[in-house]
């Protein structure tokens, strides 16, 4: 799984200076006239310091056609610089080999296949059937946004790589490489500004994701038993960083149980625990299709709430609400809430939008939003808004106790 082994030929025309290559698993990331940087897709261990190190990767370079010499340099685990020299105004071509092991485990969906959807199919049907039989609440939200101090912490880590970078940028005295390095100090900063604008905007989400955590596991560990007849609903998240790990870091500051349906994301061991995002849920599902992974969490849901989120959390939205308008999820079973409707007030006019053309139903998938758009019967509504955490946890647990009293908190239809 952690051992790679890339393939490439690459072809530098000295009359046009453009490079091309053939072969996976790398690119040319940039050139400049006889110089290019080979980058890989996946970083690969290497240590600069310690070339002959047993654990490094090989590099070896084969000179096709003999025009010139072609050599390498800058080798680290994300690629290595390639130069000719002495070279006619012949194409040069050369072929090179790396093998070694890769830095981490990185998915690779198109390479999965029955054995692992169905394991985790069956996974899944095994966890809700002991721990959750009676279903869950699932809190969904960015993987990215953080608390302050989180944030603080990452900038000051990316303000000391760019001091570095700035430092070798000075340093240097081969013009390629200091355009290479000049990039990365540049994508640091942007990645620096996001923090900012974390701090600066999104930090509260982060601390409502606590407090709604805090409050659903502090009722799940007094209050539901008695409530929901000995039925026991916990909280589940996406089992990530970010706003999951908030919801899951509140309720488990209550006692109360937590269920994280993850996947790898190429950022941690799959097997090992220690030191992950995933421990602030007590109980972890890790899954290898985040498709299946995405479908659980909705799936076995009584409750689906959204934070703000990204690409990941748009995904679970819009899954949500098609399940609930074809069906697939009863409406009168389900209910999904959008939570800080200033953040989704974007995504509320591209409903409307889509409304306007047709593409959806102009009477049966609205969100129901208070003083905008609440005249119609409840079953008008796909999903509706709550302006805080308080709020979305005293509509969360009515429905819950709804449920139940209508003897439909139940994981089978």
């Amino acid at each position: 799984m952690m051992q790679i082994e890339l393939h490439g030929t690459v072809f530098y025309d000295p009359a046009t200076n453009e490079w091309t290559g053939s072969g996976t698993g790398w690119w040319i990331e940039k050139t400049e006239k006889n110089i290019a940087k080979i980058t890989f897709e996946e970083a690969i261990t290497f240590d600069p310091r310690k070339p002959s190190k047993t654990n490094n990767y090989s590099l070896s370079i084969s000179n096709i056609n003999d025009n010139g010499n072609v050599d390498s340099y800058n080798v680290d685990e994300d690629g290595f610089i390639l130069c000719w020299e002495d070279y006619s105004n012949d194409t040069c071509i050369a072929s090179f080999q790396v093998i070694g092991t890769k830095v981490s485990f990185v998915p690779n969906d198109r390479a999965l296949g029955t054995d692992e959807s169905v394991a985790d199919i069956y996974a899944a049907e095994l966890l809700f059937s002991y721990e959750a039989k009676y279903g869950v609440i699932s809190l969904m939200g960015s993987g990215s946004i953080s608390s302050k101090e989180i944030a603080e912490k990452k900038l000051n880590v990316l303000n000391s790589h760019a001091g570095k970078l700035q430092t070798a940028i000075e340093k240097d005295q081969d013009p390629f490489n200091m355009i290479l390095l000049q990039g990365k100090l540049e994508r640091t900063k942007i990645k620096m500004e996001r923090q900012h604008r974390i701090v600066e905007k999104s930090a509260k989400y982060w601390d409502s994701a606590l407090k709604f955590g805090e409050l659903w596991g502090h009722y799940s560990a007094n209050e539901q038993e008695k409530a929901l007849g000995g039925c026991y609903v916990p909280l589940c998240t996406g089992g990530g960083p970010g706003i999951m790990r908030a919801g899951a870091q509140g309720a488990r500051s209550q006692h109360a149980h937590v269920i994280g349906i993850d996947c790898q994301f190429g950022v941690d061991n799959f097997f090992n625990l220690k030191d992950t995002y995933s421990v602030h849920s007590n109980q972890r599902l890790r899954m290898n299709n985040f498709s299946i992974r995405e479908g659980v969490l909705i799936n076995y849901s009584h409750v689906i709430l959204f934070w703000p989120g990204g690409f990941g959390t748009a995904w679970e939205v819009y899954e949500t609400l098609s399940k609930i308008q074809t069906n697939h999820l009863r409406r009168h079973r389900t209910k999904a809430i959008f939570v800080h409707p200033e953040y989704w007030e974007p995504f509320f006019k591209c409903i409307d939008h889509m409304r306007e053309y047709g593409a959806i139903n102009s009477y049966g998938d609205r969100i129901k939003i208070l003083g905008v758009d609440d005249q119609l019967p409840d079953e008008a509504y796909l999903a509706e808004v709550a302006s805080g955490p308080e709020e979305a946890f005293e509509k969360t647990r009515a429905y819950v106790e709804q449920l139940y009293r209508k003897n439909q908190l139940t994981l089978k239809a």
